[in-house]
């Protein structure tokens, strides 16, 4: 491995790092805003949570999927924070 492989490989992980952290931060106010709109109108909230169904649907599904097509270490980097602080941000919410 030379000096320019190490770089990429240490940028690619900086990208996975911001993706997900991006995407964790939106990814618990959507989860937020579906179960309030579930708990107040129940089944009837899912035509009005269609952008934050979306949202979940892309940086769970689609987005990492095409990531880990271009750089397998930024798609590994991207869920691990992903999952790390999205279940963070649930348990914290969930305390209030």
């Amino acid at each position: 491995m030379d000096f320019g492989e190490i770089v990429n490989l240490l940028l690619y992980a900086f990208s996975g790092i911001c993706f997900g952290a991006f995407a964790s931060r939106y990814s618990v106010f959507s989860a937020l805003h579906i179960k309030s709109k579930w708990q107040k109108e129940g089944i009837s909230c899912l035509f009005g949570c269609l952008p934050q169904l979306l949202f979940l649907s892309v940086s769970f599904f689609l987005f990492p999927t095409w990531f880990i097509s271009k750089t397998p270490t930024g798609g590994f980097f991207y869920y691990a924070v992903l999952a790390f602080f999205f279940n963070k941000g649930l348990r914290l919410n969930n305390k209030k």
